[in-house]
């Protein structure tokens, strides 16, 4: 990332392992204290070693996710912006990938960032975990939504339609970013994601 002007920073530590439960063994599941995450319809647990009640539904092989990208060189891009609530300064984060795979397209894509996120694979969840403050949002129609920052002091939703989509926006594009303001904390091994691509031109 030479000649950005970016800050590089080191990957904060996973906390969230995924875990594969048939439908009829949900109620077993819950009593051996799993959790069930609404945004990306999986169970997991927190925390390592995971709890002898939780080994048995550790891996699937048959298991087919459906993520719109893949990338072996993904980051987490953070920026200090005011919260549109209560106007103090906040950090927000979204997904950066320097290089990727569109998977639906079948085609490669380069410096692209993800917004509007609504299923992680098992190893970016445990990784975002670190940053508390960007979780699915909750609204009162629904259980839980895409994932977004939350403001720490008065809880706003920081919608990421005013973090991404015009020119000039803290994350339309990182590349061009103005140095020192963007932090990119790389994630570790290849990640996959499903989101609304943003190119930044």
């Amino acid at each position: 990332m030479k000649g950005t002007g970016l800050t590089l920073c080191s990957a904060r530590p996973m906390d969230r392992l995924y875990l594969y439960v048939p439908p009829e063994e949900y109620a077993e599941a819950t009593a051996a204290g799993a959790r069930w995450d609404e945004t990306s319809k999986r169970w997991y647990t927190v925390g390592v070693p995971v709890s002898p009640g939780l080994t048995r539904w550790l891996g699937d092989p048959d298991a087919d996710p459906v993520f719109v990208v893949s990338s072996d060189e993904a980051y987490v891009a953070s920026v200090q912006v005011l919260c549109v609530g209560c106007r103090e300064r906040i950090e927000v984060v979204c997904l950066y990938c320097e290089s990727g795979m569109d998977l639906e397209m079948g085609e490669p894509v380069a410096q692209i960032t993800l917004s509007n996120l609504w299923a992680l694979d098992e190893g970016l969840a445990a990784q975002l975990a670190g940053w508390t403050n960007f979780h699915p949002t909750v609204r009162e129609d629904q259980e839980a939504g895409h994932y977004a920052n939350h403001c720490p002091h008065c809880g706003a939703v920081q919608e990421d339609y005013l973090l991404h989509s015009e020119p000039g926006e803290v994350f339309f594009c990182i590349p061009r970013a103005e140095p020192g303001t963007v932090t990119l904390t790389r994630l570790n091994g290849s990640v996959k994601a499903s989101g609304d691509i943003g190119f930044g031109v």
